[in-house]
């Protein structure tokens, strides 16, 4: 560690410690605000995913009074009934025999909602009895724009810069988001819906990138566990405005919820771009106007700052640029050299690779469809919808204060396990709960509190998720990991929003899948290795030998051989590039 004199603007003297290994040097008000602009607007991001669970919601409802009440009204013998989605005319015998159906028909003149017409998307366009599953369409469409998004969304950052993707995200989620709410029909708001589901994620991905290159090594954790405890008040905020405005239109709501995206306006000025990016791309001019403005912002010396900047980042430059004395000047003492690039055809290449990522995709969707099934089935529970939204919301902050102890103590696996453990066997047991309650308000109860202990583990497993994955993949096959774990786990994210009509049909299959997911992701994360404590892997005979070694409950046949082999390979590979330097 250097310890460098900093003048202030007494010119006293302080001491500042830096971190040689920390590109920024040391932590301060610049990366403050910074990480401030990417943790807020993960409030829009959850904003625009779950709204639907207020705007969606399908209030009890029955036939409207039609014609027909008037045709029979002076027929005493006969008299009809308003069922929710057809209209009974029943013939009432004066001899006391058992009233007759001599007809059902369809409700002719609309529907009867317990809420005012305007009040959802569902009462305002109808979306029920034949057109139920349009309303699940909807959230299908969100998550299916999502699926787009997070294919796009890597890719995107990496060839036009993290400030760039997250910036467009959040101005076009304003307009966008403001917008949808003035739409006149319902394929006006199934397009706009879809549309946002892609800037959602890419708000999210870019800002996963952001803050991954944001945030020293030894704090990931912690910023992983801050942008989780920041999205479960984003939500907590949404159920508050989503109780006062439970009187208005649904279109109130969609336009103060999107005007949480007003901090995008002034983003472009005060946000920077990822120093790592800068560089790797060769980024000359940014990079030292960068630099010199953390040094200013931190009160360090530029100059020593500098050399830590050139002493951790790999250069790319062009040789089209003039180099000069800038901050970019080569140093012989730094390895210029050019990074090997992966694509996601290099994980189909090698067994390894292929099988972690296979088991980390299968358990995005496992958290994706959980999380998502229960969370947006949440106001159809027993009581006031909103207040369980709230409670199931407010359970999230247990999962996220037991997610730090054990990440502090015990490991990004262990914790993975632990939770999903917990979130299995609680579902299972609200399923058994729930099937055999028989009305009995006490099974009832308990039932509901199982699935919030059960929402509460899924939370913090998904949280997990998005810091454990990265860790799993080489320098520059990370984004690519990520993302395509992320993009598989859309299939059970577009697969969730109909857990509530699976549940109205088997009230005990949704939970019973649930619970069977989390149990095989138990076993299958036994086979992952650690990487608590681990420095990030670089490249992929790095990941090789590192499976190898630290991977946990596997068949050893040939293990050590591979282990050997892949020794074999590092080792050459390392002679050949010292030979190279030499």
């Amino acid at each position: 560690m250097d310890r460098l004199h900093v003048t202030g603007k007494d010119d006293s003297f302080r001491k500042i410690e830096l971190d040689e290994h920390y590109i920024y040097g040391h932590w301060g008000r610049y990366q403050t605000i910074q990480a401030a602009f990417i943790f807020l607007h993960i409030w829009q991001a959850g904003f625009q995913l779950l709204i639907g669970v207020f705007i969606g919601y399908r209030p009890d409802f029955q036939c409207a009074a039609s014609e027909l009440e008037n045709k029979y009204l002076t027929n005493g013998s006969i008299y009809v009934t308003y069922e929710k989605c057809h209209i009974n005319i029943f013939h009432n015998d004066t001899s006391g025999s058992i009233p007759q159906l001599i007809a059902m028909k369809e409700c002719t003149n609309g529907y009867l909602y317990h809420l005012d017409k305007d009040s959802t998307i569902v009462t305002e366009f109808d979306l029920v009895c034949d057109r139920a599953n349009l309303a699940e369409l909807l959230q299908t469409l969100i998550m299916a724009g999502q699926l787009v998004g997070a294919a796009c969304a890597s890719s995107l950052s990496d060839r036009f810069g993290r400030k760039i993707v997250h910036l467009s995200c959040n101005l076009l989620t304003l307009i966008l988001g403001i917008g949808v709410a003035f739409a006149s029909n319902y394929t006006v708001l199934a397009v706009g819906k879809f549309i946002l589901g892609v800037l959602q994620q890419g708000i999210v991905m870019s800002g996963v990138v952001f803050t991954l290159e944001l945030f020293p090594e030894q704090t990931r954790y912690t910023s992983e566990v801050l942008g989780s405890f920041i999205w479960t008040t984003g939500l907590v905020i949404m159920s508050c405005i989503a109780f006062l405005l439970r009187h208005y239109s649904w279109r109130h709501l969609q336009i103060v919820l999107s005007c949480f995206s007003l901090l995008s306006v002034v983003q472009y000025w005060i946000q920077d771009e990822s120093l790592r990016w800068l560089v790797v791309n060769g980024k000359q001019k940014e990079v030292e106007r960068i630099v010199r403005k953390v040094a200013k912002w931190n009160k360090l010396n530029y100059d020593d700052l500098k050399k830590i900047v050139k002493k951790n980042l790999v250069f790319q430059q062009n040789d089209h640029e003039e180099i000069g004395g800038n901050l970019l000047e080569k140093d012989p003492e730094v390895d210029t050299s050019n990074v090997e690039k992966y694509s996601i055809i290099t994980i189909f290449k090698h067994k390894s690779i292929l099988v972690v990522t296979i088991m980390m995709c299968f358990a995005w969707v496992t958290n994706t469809v959980t999380y998502f099934g229960l969370t947006l089935t949440s106001t159809s529970l027993a009581g006031n919808r909103f207040l369980n939204f709230f409670l199931m919301t407010c359970v999230e902050y247990i999962s996220l204060v037991l997610e730090y102890l054990t990440l502090r103590h015990l490991g990004r696996r262990t914790t993975t396990i632990i939770f999903h453990t917990v979130t299995g066997t609680s579902l299972a047991l609200a399923t058994l709960l729930n099937y055999f309650s028989d009305g009995d308000e006490t099974f009832v109860m308990l039932s509901t509190v199982a699935t919030f202990i059960g929402k509460m583990s899924v939370t913090g497993s998904f949280s997990v998720l998005f810091l454990f994955t990265p860790e799993l993949f080489p320098t520059n096959l990370r984004n690519v990991g990520i993302g395509m774990c992320s993009t598989l786990s859309r299939i059970g994210a577009m697969v969730s929003p109909f857990a509530g009509t699976l549940a109205r049909s088997i009230p005990w299959a949704p939970g019973t899948i649930f619970a069977s997911m989390c149990f095989i992701v138990t076993i299958i994360m036994l086979y992952l290795p650690e990487t608590r404590g681990m420095d990030l892997p670089q490249t992929l005979e790095n990941v090789k030998v590192w499976y190898a070694e630290n991977s946990g409950i596997r068949l050893r046949k040939g293990r050590h051989k591979q282990r050997i082999k892949d020794e074999e390979i590092c080792i050459a590979a390392d002679s050949k590039s010292l030979d190279e330097m030499l």
